[in-house]
């Protein structure tokens, strides 16, 4: 017995050093997550206008095309409850803020716990680790990146590359705007009615009691630009008129009755672009999230028709 548990000691202490090797290499390399805690810690004091919300805003809003002192502080799927938690972290550091943009959308109201979504919850692990998020126990599944099995194995290579050559990019711009979605040379309908159709699946609603957990941390947001006096401003990004179109009436009236809420109790302001006509074709990535030349379009348009930034 004694030899056997030698022979595995001696078989798993490589294997042990090899995975904490690989955990090193991968919290090492860069992610939009780590840079913008970093650009935050850095420039915070400096920030008029702070873009928060999920990937509706990360992918729709360029801050170097809105206003000076602008910074896109939203992440893809990141739910009310974390930019709650970032306003706590950052807010005293604030003190020059004028405006805060915050995404309301078919599904932002409705989002479950990040813990209980199977294709997200491993993102938990981003904000535990790279923006210091303590939710979750040090040692608990959400600390480590070796939790998720097919993330972990994705960053594995590059993040071995970048640390022989230093050498890497992120899905963002300096100032936080997702990079990811270019510009498509073509526009095919039914390709896009096909993901469209499953991504409203995915959003559509299925315990509406979550809707009390998400409108607490809403107004939470709201409550706080009021006393700061901080003009809070609603978004509904543009999406293609086949997705908006099979949205269910019951998801779309509380979006609409939540925003209404900020508007009338905190003096929040609210800008539904869902169904602008201006949007077509190659100014989607795909059914509810702009390409390149979408957020170009849109966010001239907030800076024309909004204005204040």
């Amino acid at each position: 017995m004694k030899r056997f548990v030698k022979y595995l000691a001696l078989f798993a202490l490589p294997l042990l050093a090899l995975l904490l090797v690989g955990e090193w290499l991968v919290r090492q390399y860069p992610n939009s997550y780590r840079y913008k805690t970093e650009w935050m810690d850095a420039h915070a004091d400096t920030v008029q206008t702070l873009l928060m919300g999920a990937s509706h805003i990360y992918y729709a809003i360029i801050p170097d095309s809105l206003a000076p002192n602008t910074f896109n502080l939203s992440n893809v799927s990141q739910l009310y409850e974390y930019d709650w938690f970032l306003l706590q972290r950052y807010g005293d550091r604030l003190k020059n803020l004028r405006n805060m943009v915050v995404v309301i959308d078919d599904c932002s109201p409705f989002d479950a716990p990040m813990e209980q979504l199977p294709e997200d919850w491993y993102r938990c692990i981003y904000y535990r680790l790279y923006m210091g998020y303590d939710k979750h126990p040090l040692w608990s599944r959400y600390a480590f990146e070796l939790s998720s099995s097919p993330t972990f194995q994705r960053k594995l290579m590059p993040a071995l590359r970048y640390a022989l050559t230093r050498k890497a990019t992120i899905d963002c711009d300096s100032l936080g705007f997702g990079t990811a979605f270019a510009t498509p040379e073509h526009f095919d309908s039914v390709a896009m009615q096909r993901e469209s159709d499953i991504a409203i699946e995915r959003h559509r609603c299925k315990d509406w009691t979550l809707v009390d957990n998400n409108r607490d941390y809403l107004f939470k947001i709201a409550q706080w630009c009021q006393q700061h006096q901080v003009r809070l401003v609603l978004i509904t990004t543009p999406m293609w008129q086949g997705f908006y179109s099979k949205i269910g009436q019951r998801q779309l009236d509380v979006m609409h009755d939540l925003a209404q809420q900020c508007v009338e109790q905190y003096g929040a302001t609210y800008h539904d672009y869902m169904r602008d006509p201006r949007f077509q074709g190659t100014d989607f990535h795909d059914g509810d999230h702009l390409s390149r030349q979408g957020a170009e379009k849109f966010t001239r348009i907030l800076k024309e028709e909004v204005g204040g930034f």
